[in-house]
């Protein structure tokens, strides 16, 4: 991962904004070099496109005060939190009925997703039904926008394995290319 900064600001108070961001962008800078992240604070355009418009009353300016408002250690824990975040989960799958349809649903993302798994199986996975995966967002900062996944069968058909690949979107900006691979054993 690699951490990428993006600011693109046009009204007068974005640009005084931007100059408090330096030390921001420096420390982004850093977490950058050291460990090849992929974060960015979101321009204007970005901000106004992106899940997170509603959550700051649809006003970029509200956006760049939230950053500013975390003082810059906890804005580094913030972003290592988020580099060091856990990528696989293994989830077992117990029946208790003879249906050949289920569903499971897992937390990942340090609790702030689910993943729901829609599949069908008898004793390993019926491999003539694709099971189907969805993200749901728990949380309205800090969660991870699934962007598209896939999914194969391992172990013997015991094993269906989901990659979702999207974004994070976090209090101290946006980690792009990410993804999590969910391990549904059963």
């Amino acid at each position: 991962m690699a951490f990428m900064i993006s600011i693109n600001l046009i009204n007068v108070n974005a640009i005084e904004s931007n100059n408090d961001l330096t030390a921001y962008n420096q420390l982004l800078d850093e977490l950058n070099d050291k460990y090849h992240a992929k974060l960015y604070i979101l321009d204007e355009e970005e901000f106004i496109n992106s899940p997170i418009y509603d959550d700051y009353e649809k006003d970029y300016a509200n956006y760049i005060h939230s950053i500013l408002s975390i003082d810059i250690s906890s804005f580094k824990s913030l972003c290592l939190e988020t580099i060091n975040i856990e990528k696989v989960y293994n989830v077992q799958i117990i029946h208790n009925s003879r249906s050949t349809k289920g569903t499971k649903t897992m937390l990942f993302n340090n609790g702030n997703n689910t993943m729901t798994l829609i599949y069908k199986y008898r004793n390993t996975y019926d491999t003539s039904y694709t099971p189907t995966a969805t993200v749901t967002k728990i949380n309205s900062i800090n969660y991870f926008v699934m962007s598209s996944y896939s999914g194969k069968f391992k172990n013997s058909n015991k094993t269906y394995s989901v990659t979702a690949k999207g974004k994070i979107y976090t209090t101290q900006g946006v980690a792009s290319n990410q993804s999590f691979t969910v391990n549904f054993n059963l």
